[in-house]
């Protein structure tokens, strides 16, 4: 036997073992690359859902709540009234989202109708506790201060 015989016949036992490893690591490599992508993909949905809802609350936060605000006498909101605010913003995020959106955030969270509604207002009333939180950090700063006018000219003029 000969260099070539022996090679020859270490390769046909060795194959077999060689193409399984590689067989395995392909199939690792897509199931990485898979879930990676389900994962960017999920990412996308969750960032397109956050951006509709504090669309949806600021936008109703500027025309409905201030107007209701400044109509009752004590500046408070009724219940029913933050009831109809939080079903109008879960209206607006469901119209920002749209029919395809919404299915798809549906299947993607494993969320039937109901299940989903009630989802998307308390992401809504989420919303609303950081605009809040926000709004109550922003009036509590400080104000700064304007720049002290210098008490004395910048070049002394000669006397």
């Amino acid at each position: 036997m000969d260099f070539t015989d022996v090679a020859f016949t270490a390769l046909q036992v060795v194959s077999p073992v060689l193409v399984a490893a590689l067989t395995w690591a392909a199939a690792k490599l897509a199931s990485f690359i898979r879930s990676k992508v389900d994962n960017e993909y999920l990412r996308g949905v969750l960032v397109r859902l956050d951006d509709a809802v504090v669309t949806a609350v600021k936008d109703l936060q500027q025309t409905v709540v201030a107007e209701i605000k400044a109509a009752t006498a004590d500046g408070k909101i009724s219940e029913t009234e933050k009831q109809r605010i939080k079903d109008a913003a879960v209206a607006n995020v469901k119209s920002y989202l749209g029919t395809k959106g919404i299915r798809v955030l549906a299947e993607v969270l494993g969320l039937s109708g109901g299940t989903l509604d009630s989802f998307l207002g308390s992401k809504v009333e989420a919303a609303v506790h950081d605009l809040r939180l926000t709004e109550r950090a922003v009036s509590a700063a400080p104000a700064p201060k304007p720049a002290a006018e210098a008490s004395r000219p910048l070049a002394s003029t000669p006397a």
